[in-house]
């Protein structure tokens, strides 16, 4: 296949599956890694700037928010398993045709979702229990990320496009750049030109934008296999890949619909819990990305080998992305029951005894969970590769379940 950068595309199909997997997650994990390392400093600047009333103004739509990115992210990536079949499969009629549609698809969810989240803004802030106090400026944030829903959902189909072909390194670069010029954007925004906490929206969303835009033209020039043109399609094709994209995007929203209600049931404690949980949430989103890539490597190493016909190897990649994973959980504990004190205070900038007892609660009780939340991951993203996507979402539907039982009750 015709393509510039033939160097960054990995055809999953053959080779190691041990490898391969390594190979196409360290990228994406590094990506999961750096966004969550923005997120830290972006909470760091906003407690060390603008104190913890800011934090904790920021933190009340902390889950609302990480449910907007990862259903762009899972809807994006399960769009983009078409586009992984018809590579494995060597069709490049069929990865336009697909990625014409990726595109329109794409663009009509994010258009839905933006225009209904606004219209919604006050009733989620209701649901979400957002204290009197922190009302204003949680609502002032929350606007901004809403209108910056298009481009969050942009930025997302582009990485997943390239992902599609094997490219998850590209990906990160962009990121890299992104999460360079958030930073610098958030110490200019909530300092010198004292926009506070709306500052801090401004600069996600303005760095999105932009990393949106250079990621336009870095596909249109380097891989015409991917431009963005709409082709006729039959309705089942349309419909089978508008579901796997949606199912996927379930999937990882339903997770983060939880955590939206585990989020209102925070923010009734009141300031002083909002942000000893916003802090620690932002360290056990670190513990838990490795999921996020190994669960993409495999959907996507499922979903090649799917269309190469080979699926006797499918199950050889579920097998490493759980030895990978269990690698990094040994790191997590040590690391949590060793540095967790010291690493909540670093980014609170607080010396109130009760948020740090609290965050560092949250990540006792976090870290040993992670074996059995990889199992989940890894299995739900190789069923949605070879095109079962019932039963990973009725799994998480009762994840959803559970957690709002458990959020609520305990």
């Amino acid at each position: 296949m015709a393509t510039a950068h033939k160097s960054r595309v990995l055809d999953m199909t053959q080779g190691d599956p041990f490898r391969l997997v390594l190979q196409f997650s360290m990228p994406l994990f590094c990506s999961n890694l750096l966004q969550q390392l923005y997120n830290l400093t972006d909470t760091a600047l906003a407690g060390h700037l603008l104190g913890s009333a800011a934090l904790a103004e920021i933190g009340a739509t902390a889950a609302l928010y990480g449910l907007i990115m990862n259903f762009a992210f899972g809807m994006n990536n399960g769009l983009a398993l078409t586009v992984s079949r018809y590579f494995g499969a060597g069709d490049e009629s069929g990865i336009r045709r697909a990625v014409g549609w990726m595109v329109t698809l794409s663009a009509a969810v994010s258009l839905v979702l933006t225009g209904c989240s606004l219209l919604g803004r006050d009733a989620l802030l209701t649901v979400l229990q957002v204290p009197a106090q922190a009302w204003g400026g949680a609502s002032a944030y929350l606007t901004v990320i809403l209108l910056g829903i298009p481009l969050t959902m942009l930025y997302n189909m582009e990485a997943a496009l390239l992902r599609a072909v094997g490219n998850s390194v590209t990906p990160l670069l962009f990121l890299l750049f992104s999460s360079v010029l958030n930073v610098g954007l958030d110490a200019a925004f909530m300092g010198p030109l004292g926009l506070g906490v709306r500052g801090a929206a401004i600069a996600t969303v303005l760095a999105q934008g932009i990393s949106a835009v250079l990621g336009v033209v870095y596909i249109l020039r380097g891989y015409p296999e991917l431009r963005f043109t709409p082709r006729a399609a039959t309705r089942r094709a349309v419909t089978s890949m508008f579901w796997a994209g949606l199912s996927m995007g379930l999937m990882s929203a339903i997770y983060n619909l939880g955590s939206v209600a585990l989020q209102s049931s925070i923010n009734a404690l009141g300031s002083v819990y909002i942000t000893a949980q916003t802090a620690a949430r932002r360290l056990a989103e670190l513990y838990f990305i490795p999921g996020g890539a190994l669960g993409i490597g495999v959907a996507t190493f499922s979903s090649q080998n799917l269309g190469a016909g080979r699926r006797s190897r499918i199950w050889q990649s579920v097998k490493a992305a759980l030895a990978i994973y269990f690698v990094w959980w040994v790191f997590v504990m040590a690391f949590t029951f060793l540095l967790g004190g010291a690493a909540i205070r670093g980014i609170t900038g607080s010396t109130d005894e009760v948020i740090i007892s609290n965050a560092l609660l949250y990540l006792k009780i976090s870290a040993p969970v992670i074996p059995p939340m990889a199992v989940l991951v890894i299995l739900r993203n190789m069923l949605q590769g070879i095109r079962h996507t019932v039963e990973p979402l009725l799994a998480s539907g009762l994840e959803l379940v559970g957690k709002v039982i458990f959020s609520v009750w305990l």
